[in-house]
Order: C-alpha cells, then sequence, then structure tokens
C-alpha cells in the first residue's frame, strides 16, 4: 500500500484531470495522502461520503468538505443535469455520491453546471 502522493512521484504522473475516490469510509486518508498530488494537478474529484463508513476511522465527512475546502475546492451534488453546492453534511443528508471542483482551475465548469 502507498500513498497517492508516492505513487504520483513513482508513475511520474505529468496530468491527472480526474480522481475517483470509493474506499469504503478511508477516503479521508487517501486525500490526506495525496495533498501534493492534489495540490499541484487540483483534478475534479468524484467522492462517496457516508457517515457510517468513516465513523470506524474516526472522521466525519464533513472533514473531508473541510480539508478540500481549505485547498480551494467546492463540494457539490448532482441534482438532474445540475450542480448543487453542498456545505455540510447531517443526520438528514441522503446523498451518497459528491463532487468536488477546484474554484480558480473548474471556474468555467461551476458556473456552466451550477444551478442560477
Amino acid at each position: 500500500m502507498r500513498t497517492l502522493d508516492s505513487f504520483a512521484l513513482r508513475e511520474k504522473i505529468k496530468r491527472l484531470d480526474f480522481l475517483k475516490c470509493d474506499v469504503e469510509g478511508g477516503e479521508l486518508l487517501v486525500f490526506k495522502g495525496g495533498l501534493q498530488t492534489l495540490q499541484r494537478h487540483k483534478p475534479v474529484i468524484f467522492c462517496e461520503m457516508l457517515r457510517k463508513w468513516s465513523a470506524p476511522f474516526g472522521y466525519h465527512p464533513n472533514d473531508i468538505i473541510n480539508l478540500l475546502g481549505s485547498m480551494g475546492y467546492m463540494c457539490f451534488t448532482v441534482k438532474g443535469k445540475f450542480l448543487e453546492p453542498f456545505a455540510i453534511m447531517d443526520e438528514k443528508t441522503v446523498e451518497t455520491n459528491f463532487f468536488f471542483l477546484h474554484v480558480k482551475r473548474h471556474a468555467k465548469e461551476i458556473k456552466r453546471l451550477k444551478r442560477k
């Protein structure tokens, strides 16, 4: 097992546009192990987040939202053909799949896909 950062360096990843992360609760660990790669490439991130899966790893999905937010990412859910901003997961949240787009790198996509 290796971190996303060590994998990207070893494989000499020159471009990363999209990252799907669904590791049954270990998502925060993946992101923490890939901070340099995420900061360098700023890919669109598709992530599954469920409270029941993150709890055994000792974190809440909002920790992912906060971590990626501190790097310039916005969290979204999909509603029909549009992205809807998503800020905080609570006990009423039913969504499980989320997109994270970097506000600078993906500004055009956010403008085009975000519901007006």
